[in-house]
């Protein structure tokens, strides 16, 4: 797609120049960079305008790869865009992608390989910004995402998603989480700030529909899992490798996709039961979650990419551990992801530990961050 587009391509350069420069622990080329993108944002102002004009996959990636250029380089054009007014673009775009879709195809949504990949980039995006605080607005990660699957029924819910690392049933779900969880944490704060003596409860509604949502997550997490056809594939490819004399282990990566997987799922039962139910971070309902994705972190093979993939289960599980083995545990894990050069895994160690400083819970110590 990118060696089509000069944009795109602009994009991937000041990406890899950024990734290097964080590697490198040098200062990201901005000069060079600014040059790079600076025709993309008039080209994405007209496709958004334009109504008439159908949104392509190249617009859509564009948007998306200024959000991740964002959150893994902030500042990297010389100037600060924070990455949710870029997700925000990228959603209005998901949206008109989407409608294009339904309207310029017979059969419904047959999305090609490339929507469907930016599909599992955006929805990774969109949804752990919202779990980490992303701004609430009325086109939530949960519409979009519903929308895709009505118009998709043969995408399996249960297959993980390689570029997600959970499924597409899990993504939902959390979505859901998310927009509920949000809304709760302003209640819980604006009553510490003015009573800090009252303990916020959720009402009757909020509570019933945390209780469905938990019921949806285990089942969810109850479903057996298996890789998406993109491992399937791969997997065939290795296995004509070995034929050739190449040794390469794929089990060990469809067993450490298993593992991430259920480490999401646990996140978001950590999510539902702190913010939206309130309960304390000593509750067996939070501290039993926490057991289990440290129990699955340990199953993930350190520098390896599903230890990437992991930033967000871990991050959950730091923020809540009580015990001083498990917080070196993930202590330790999180100094071996920031060797990788993403700005976001140093932010989020920091918040960390800045919780297990002063006691308090990391939303509101939260500024920039993007847990993902």
């Amino acid at each position: 797609m990118a060696a089509g587009n000069d944009h795109l391509l602009s994009l991937l350069l000041a990406y890899s120049a950024a990734h290097r420069s964080r590697i490198l622990g040098k200062k990201e080329p901005q000069m060079r960079i600014a040059i790079w993108v600076q025709d993309i944002f008039p080209a994405l102002r007209q496709a958004l305008n334009d109504r008439d004009k159908i949104i392509s996959n190249t617009s859509l990636a564009t948007a998306i790869m200024l959000a991740s250029l964002e959150i893994i380089s902030p500042t990297a054009f010389g100037y600060d865009i924070p990455w949710q007014r870029h997700l925000s673009l990228a959603r209005t775009l998901m949206w008109r992608r989407l409608a294009d879709l339904r309207r310029t195809t017979e059969n419904g949504l047959q999305e090609d390989a490339a929507c469907a990949f930016l599909w599992s980039w955006f929805a990774y995006l969109d949804v752990l910004g919202s779990l980490s605080g992303g701004v609430l607005d009325a086109e939530s990660s949960r519409l979009w995402l519903l929308e895709y699957t009505v118009h998709n029924p043969n995408d399996s819910r249960d297959e993980i998603d390689c570029i997600m690392g959970f499924t597409t049933r899990c993504v939902q779900v959390l979505a859901q989480i998310a927009e509920l969880a949000r809304r709760c944490d302003e209640q819980r704060f604006a009553l510490s700030s003015h009573s800090p003596q009252l303990v916020w409860s959720p009402n009757a509604a909020c509570a019933e529909r945390a209780q469905l949502l938990e019921q949806e997550l285990m089942f969810s997490m109850a479903q057996t899992s298996r890789p998406c056809r993109h491992m399937t594939d791969t997997n065939q490819g290795q296995s004509r490798s070995q034929d050739n004399g190449v040794e390469v282990d794929s089990h060990g990566n469809r067993e450490e996709m298993v593992l991430l997987n259920e480490a999401f799922h646990w996140a978001g039962l950590v999510h539902l039961h702190r913010r939206i139910l309130g309960k304390p971070p000593a509750h067996e309902d939070v501290q039993g979650p926490v057991r289990r994705i440290v129990a699955c972190l340990e199953g993930i093979v350190p520098g390896g990419s599903a230890e990437m993939g992991f930033l967000f289960p871990m991050f959950t599980a730091g923020c809540h551990a009580l015990e001083g083995a498990q917080r070196s545990k993930i202590l330790e894990r999180f100094h071996s992801v920031e060797r990788n050069g993403m700005t976001q895994v140093h932010k989020a160690r920091v918040l960390m530990e800045k919780v297990w400083v002063t006691g308090q819970p990391w939303e509101p110590l939260l500024c920039k961050e993007f847990i993902g």
